[in-house]
């Protein structure tokens, strides 16, 4: 690819960013790879690292507000957030208000840092990464990109409070007026780029760009290999050594439904060969032990996040990875980061979901679908698995194949073009 680029300086606004575990950082971390990729110098503008239990324990960070550091090819003006645990929304709201206050305030300090800014990247989840974006964008007379990875108000009314609702009312009106501050808006999926278009009409140009996946992070390993260093480490206990194993890996909350896997766990806890390993944190993990405890389920393992470094050791010690989402309508547009992860390391995807990432993973034969809730099925789709080898193996091998629509070498190439197009409109 060609690495010369229209742009000197991106800048690119993520409240989370790595080391923090979860799809948002990840995010953030592909798309500054692709912005370095197409041949900008990128600074990334974060909290410190404290998701989700929002504990900052680097000792470096001890005693600092304002934080410069470096990561791969990137720099990190980093400022430190109230110490709130990201669980529920009125939290969540804060901390978002919290960064966004933050990144006003420091704002001559981080341009003084990142000068001649020519391009300024906000990303959602929150709705104020526009405003946020805009200034910096105004002040730099930068092109400005709003990516809209969440649609905040319309996940309040799929909650069905009818306080959610009322605020949900309010936050389309600012919904709509975000979208009219950019100079490109980017989404993760085709049909949240159709969401957008017939809901909202934006004047301004939508662009589908995926999460992705940058394979040099996810390096083939054996399956066996894997658990045996797992195992040694003391991360996976030995009776997982010959298991079927199916994975779970992220943020547990009321929109990932990880309880689908819990309850399957209990209908097949007779099932000697089969254990469910779910690792991560979030809100609704303390149900899911108690009901693991109360039930007896002993071939479910719940573990915290593990480092970073150990994704792709994990991910290849399993034999089925899941990929479970809220049946609300609005989470159809959605292609979670662990759908390019699980990719990634060609393992075969059950989807306890709907919309575009059930159809990515049935008319790509890389895995099989079933709607929330329905334990019954999803029991039998994992049963059915395990006694197919064949075609465990033949989604695996799709996988592969699959797996190079979705690099961030390729995805950057496309990006590149659509995004030089848009600038010399701009400048029309």
């Amino acid at each position: 690819m060609d690495q010369s680029s229209l742009i000197r300086v991106a800048l690119l606004i993520s409240m989370y960013f790595p080391p923090e575990p979860g799809g948002g950082a990840m995010t953030a971390f592909n798309r500054a790879s692709i912005l370095h990729k197409i041949g900008y110098r990128v600074f990334v503008l974060c909290g410190f690292p404290c998701y989700p239990n929002g504990k900052v324990i680097q000792q470096k960070y001890r005693g600092k507000f304002f934080y410069i550091e470096k990561m791969d090819d990137f720099t990190l003006i980093r400022f430190r957030l109230l110490p709130l645990a990201s669980k529920g929304y009125l939290r969540r709201f804060i901390l978002f208000v919290n960064f966004s206050f933050l990144s006003l305030i420091w704002l001559p300090k981080v341009l003084r840092i990142c000068s001649n800014t020519e391009l300024v990247y906000a990303l959602a989840p929150i709705m104020f990464s526009s405003p946020i974006g805009f200034c910096y964008s105004k002040i730099t007379r930068a092109f400005f990109i709003y990516e809209v990875s969440a649609f905040w108000p319309e996940e309040l009314v799929a909650i069905k409070s009818n306080i959610y609702i009322l605020l949900s009312f309010i936050g389309k009106i600012f919904a709509k007026v975000s979208y009219t501050f950019p100079d490109m808006l980017v989404v993760i999926s085709n049909s949240a780029a159709r969401f957008i278009v017939d809901n909202y009409h934006p004047k301004i140009s939508v662009y589908p760009l995926p999460i992705g996946v940058d394979p040099d992070r996810y390096p083939t390993k054996d399956k066996e290999s894997s658990r045996k260093k797992l195992i040694e480490k003391n991360i996976l206990p030995v009776e997982l050594e010959r298991k079927f194993i199916v994975l779970y890996s992220g943020v547990i909350t009321k929109v990932t439904k990880v309880e689908n896997l819990v309850y399957v766990a209990n209908k097949l806890k007779e099932e000697n060969s089969i254990a469910f390993l779910v690792i991560g944190d979030g809100e609704e993990k303390e149900q899911l032990e108690i009901f693991r405890a109360d039930n007896k389920i002993n071939n479910l393992y719940i573990m915290p996040f593990q480092d970073g470094s150990l994704v792709a050791e994990i991910i290849s010690a399993a034999d089925l990875c899941v990929v479970p989402l809220s049946s609300e309508s609005i989470y159809e547009t959605t292609v979670p980061t662990k759908f390019f992860d699980y990719l990634a390391c060609k393992k075969p995807q059950l989807g306890i979901c709907s919309g575009e990432i059930a159809n990515l993973m049935t008319s790509n034969n890389i895995g099989v679908a079933a709607k929330d809730g329905d334990i019954d099925k999803i029991s039998d789709i994992i049963l059915n698995l395990r006694d197919s080898p064949e075609l465990m193996d033949s989604m695996a091998q799709n996988s592969a194949q699959v797996l190079q629509k979705y690099t961030l070498t390729n995805l950057a190439s496309k990006f590149h073009d659509v995004l030089k197009i848009e600038i010399i409109r701009r400048n029309k």
